[in-house]
């Protein structure tokens, strides 16, 4: 494909975007190394028909835009003529190369899924995850803004704590206060064992037992979590539902 160079003031970043703000960095810093060195990767840009302010839009390489944008630096480009869904595809897998939060990826997830151009089962698909890890990056945005307005910073949630958040959340309004109180503890990147063991301590008190016994497979993996008599399955695990309820069922009837 042939390489061009475009005005980055001719383009705007794709509705898909997956990078958040907080993840760009430093633009001035990636620019001047541009200016050194030359950009070494080109972007990926798309045509837009019937936009007045832009002519193309970025689907892949929105740091170097802009970097090139807040310098402006002519921006080396590969024009794409591919459907949202094949941008996607773009974007997901260039993005494969590089350091992107759980909460990235999963808010631009939610937003195809949403706007319907991937359904859970092709994003598995074209991510390699499974359809309960998508599941858990989906949590990201169905939780109530108030718990991340708290946290701030998300950089360091993991998509499994993201899950247990959501679930938790959904309890009631003294369970997603209680998440709002250890706000610290989520930015610090705390684990989905240790958020559901906080939360407890805050709901049922510092003086309130919680009997708690993990199962873990021989290869040390947490299967489920027996808390105060009830059985919490891990939310990584692909479970068939009806396979297990007659498991279930030969015990009894053992």
């Amino acid at each position: 494909m042939e390489v061009i160079k475009v005005d980055p003031r001719d383009c705007t970043k794709w509705k898909y975007a997956d990078r958040s703000f907080f993840e760009y960095g430093d633009p001035n810093i990636l620019a001047e190394d541009i200016k050194r060195n030359g950009q070494i990767e080109p972007v990926s840009i798309r045509l837009l028909k019937g936009d007045g302010d832009f002519k193309y839009e970025v689907i892949a390489g929105n740091r170097r835009f802009q970097a090139c944008l807040a310098s402006n630096i002519m921006m080396k480009a590969i024009i794409r003529d591919v459907s949202d869904y094949e941008a996607a595809i773009i974007q997901i897998k260039e993005n494969e190369k590089v350091a992107l939060s759980d909460y990235s990826r999963g808010i631009s997830f939610a937003k195809l899924k949403e706007d319907q151009k991937l359904t859970q089962d092709q994003l598995s698909d074209i991510t390699g995850y499974s359809r309960s890890k998508i599941q858990n990056f989906l949590a990201f945005a169905k939780i109530d803004q108030s718990i991340w307005n708290a946290v701030s910073n998300i950089s360091k949630v993991s998509a499994r704590s993201a899950e247990t958040i959501y679930t938790i959340a959904k309890r009631s309004d003294v369970y997603k206060k209680a998440l709002i109180e250890i706000a610290d503890e989520i930015r610090k990147g705390a684990g989905s064992h240790r958020i559901e063991k906080l939360v407890d301590q805050i709901v049922l008190g510092e003086d309130k037992k919680i009997d708690e016994h993990v199962v873990k497979s021989q290869s040390g993996q947490v299967l489920a979590i027996w808390k105060n008599n009830k059985l919490e399955f891990s939310k990584n695990l692909d479970i068939d539902q009806q396979q297990l309820s007659n498991y279930i069922a030969k015990y009894f009837k053992s």
